[in-house]
């Protein structure tokens, strides 16, 4: 693995962290919210959106990145998660 590998890895995996923390934010707003609608859209959405591109990285990924695909595929069930324990609010 050469550095170039290793240094887009580091960004995907802390970019990954910071869309986690993010979804998070949108758990925490939308159940202080009276109306949670667009917060279970858009949690809905993101995890669609992983979903679809964790399926593409583990078709197309190399050595070192069928990992990130999966770890993109788990967040997209997270997202997932968070929208329905919303809409059960």
């Amino acid at each position: 693995m050469n550095r170039m590998q290793i240094v887009v890895l580091i960004v995907l995996c802390i970019s990954l962290a910071g869309h986690y923390v993010s979804q998070k934010m949108l758990l925490a707003r939308g159940w202080k919210a009276e109306n949670a609608d667009p917060y279970i859209r858009r949690l809905m959405m993101n995890g669609g959106v992983l979903f679809i591109t964790g399926i593409a990285a583990l078709m197309v990924a190399d050595k070192p990145f069928g990992l990130f695909g999966i770890l993109l595929f788990i967040e997209g069930a997270v997202c997932v998660a968070f929208g329905r324990k919303l809409s059960r609010k």
